[in-house]
C-alpha cells in the first residue's frame, strides 16, 4: 500500500506558499494500489466498482511542473509618453523588470507602436502582427539585451493606432496559441497604453471586441495596463473583455515602481496558473485527458473541493474553473482567471492534480 504525499511548491515568493501537486496515477510496482483522502482502495481507472458504486482514485503524487509562458508585449510610444516622465519611467520599469532572474520562465517578444507600419497612417495590423524583437527567453541574455537596447533606441512620437497595435497584437499570440508543438506555453498580450485611441479605427467598442474575440477564440487574454491620461472604465474594459478582469492603473506619483509591480504582477499570475499535464510513470499505461481531476484545499481546511473542467477559455466565467491548451492532445492545464485569482489570494491553500477518474466537468 503506498502512502500519498502531497508536495507543495513555492511558486513566486510574491505569492506565498501557494502550491500544486500532481499524480501519475500508478504505484510504485504499477498496481496503482493506494489511497487519498484518508480512504484505501485499488486504482480503478474508470472510477467504478465492480457493482457500479463510485470509489475514490488513487495515485502517487508526483510535484507539479509548471509551464513557462509567452508574452507579446505592446507598448505605445506616442508623443503624449513624453509628458511627465512616462517614457523614461517605462523604460526604467521594462529594463529592471527584464534583468529580473525572476522572470526567466518567460518568453518575450517586443513591439512599439506607433512605429514602421504600425502606425496612424497605415494602420497596418500585419506590420502590428510583426515584433521589433521577436520571441525569445529572458534566460538568454542576449535576448534581455535586445529587448532593453530597443527600449533605448526609441523615443515618443505620433498618434495612437490602438486598434491596429491591438489586432496585430492578439492575431500574432493568437496563432501561437493555436499551434501544436509549442510545449503548452500559454501567449498573452501585455498591451500598454497612456492615452485613448486616436487614429485608425477610434471606436472604443470596436477595440475593446478585438480582445473579446481573441479570448473567446483563441484562449489569449489581454493584460491591460494604463499609465496617466488613459481612460480608467476603457481600459477595465478591455481587460474584462480579454479574460484578466480588470487593469493595472499606473499614476504619475511612483510610476516606474508601480509599473515594475504590474509587469511582475501579470508574469506571476501568468505562470502560477498554467502547468503540466502530468505523466505517467508506466509508458504503458498513458494518462487518459477524461480521466484528470483538480482539487483544491483551501487554507485552513484539510477537505478538498473538485474544480471543474469547462471546454476552453471562452468557456471560463466567474465560477471559475480549468481547461486544457488542446483538448484532442493536451500538454498544459489552466486555471481560469476567477479560479487563479481564488488560489493566488489564499497563501496557504494547495491544488493537486488527481489522475483515474472520470473528470468531473461544468
Amino acid at each position: 500500500m503506498v502512502q500519498n504525499k502531497v508536495v507543495l511548491v513555492a511558486v513566486v515568493a510574491m505569492l506565498g506558499a501557494w502550491s500544486c501537486a500532481a499524480t501519475d496515477g500508478y504505484g510504485e510496482n504499477g498496481n496503482g494500489s493506494g489511497h487519498a483522502g484518508g480512504s484505501t482502495g485499488s486504482f480503478n481507472p474508470s472510477g467504478t466498482g465492480g457493482s457500479g458504486n463510485t470509489q475514490e482514485c488513487a495515485g502517487i503524487e508526483n510535484q507539479a511542473q509548471f509551464v513557462g509562458a509567452n508574452a507579446y508585449v505592446l507598448v505605445d510610444r506616442s508623443g503624449s509618453m513624453s509628458d511627465a516622465a512616462k517614457w523614461p519611467n517605462t523604460v526604467q520599469a521594462f529594463t529592471t523588470f527584464f534583468s529580473d532572474p525572476g522572470a526567466d520562465s518567460l518568453d518575450v517578444a517586443l513591439r512599439f507602436w506607433p512605429e514602421g507600419g504600425c502606425n496612424e497612417s497605415s494602420c497596418d495590423i500585419a506590420a502590428c502582427a510583426t515584433p521589433n524583437v521577436p520571441m525569445g527567453s529572458l534566460m538568454d541574455a542576449g535576448h534581455e539585451q535586445a529587448l532593453i537596447n530597443a527600449f533605448n533606441a526609441m523615443y515618443p512620437e505620433g498618434l495612437t493606432p490602438m486598434s491596429a497595435a491591438l489586432n496585430g497584437g492578439t492575431w500574432y499570440a493568437g496563432n501561437l496559441n493555436q499551434m501544436s508543438g509549442e510545449g503548452g506555453r500559454q501567449t498573452v498580450v501585455i498591451f500598454l497604453t497612456d492615452g485613448i485611441p486616436t487614429a485608425c479605427d477610434t471606436n472604443q467598442q470596436s477595440i475593446i471586441q478585438l480582445a473579446a474575440n481573441a479570448y473567446n477564440q483563441s484562449g489569449t487574454l489581454t493584460f491591460a495596463v494604463g499609465l496617466a491620461g488613459s481612460e480608467v472604465g476603457f481600459m477595465n474594459a478591455l481587460a474584462a473583455a480579454g479574460g484578466t478582469n480588470t487593469a493595472f492603473m499606473i499614476g504619475n506619483g511612483n510610476a516606474a515602481a508601480d509599473l515594475l509591480a504590474a509587469l511582475q504582477a501579470i508574469q506571476a499570475t501568468v505562470l502560477a496558473c498554467s502547468f503540466a499535464m502530468p505523466e505517467s510513470q508506466d509508458p504503458n499505461h498513458p494518462i487518459d485527458p477524461n480521466q484528470v481531476n483538480i482539487t483544491y484545499t483551501a487554507g485552513g481546511s484539510s477537505t478538498p473541493e473538485t474544480i471543474k473542467q469547462v471546454p476552453s477559455a471562452a468557456d471560463c466565467g466567474p465560477q471559475g474553473g480549468w481547461y486544457y491548451d488542446d483538448p484532442q492532445s493536451p500538454s498544459s492545464i489552466h486555471l481560469c482567471p476567477a479560479t487563479c485569482e481564488l488560489v493566488q489570494a489564499d497563501e496557504n491553500g494547495s491544488l493537486k492534480v488527481v489522475v483515474g477518474c472520470a473528470t468531473e466537468v461544468q
